[in-house]
């Protein structure tokens, strides 16, 4: 698997620093950690609800 393999723009692949890439990837990092807590609030209330319903 290559880094265009993975949807990165081909321009910063070709070119980007590694202090570049670095920001970058901090950057995926933190928004891949606030999704995963926005994807488990969801399902607890998701849980919830279901709950509510089948009660």
């Amino acid at each position: 698997m290559t880094a265009l393999d993975l949807d990165l723009d081909p321009g910063f692949v070709a070119n980007a620093s590694a202090d570049a890439i670095r920001t970058q990837y901090e950057r995926a990092e933190r928004m891949a950690e606030l999704w995963a807590d926005r994807a488990r609030d969801l399902f607890l209330l998701l849980a919830e609800r279901t709950e509510e319903t089948t009660q």
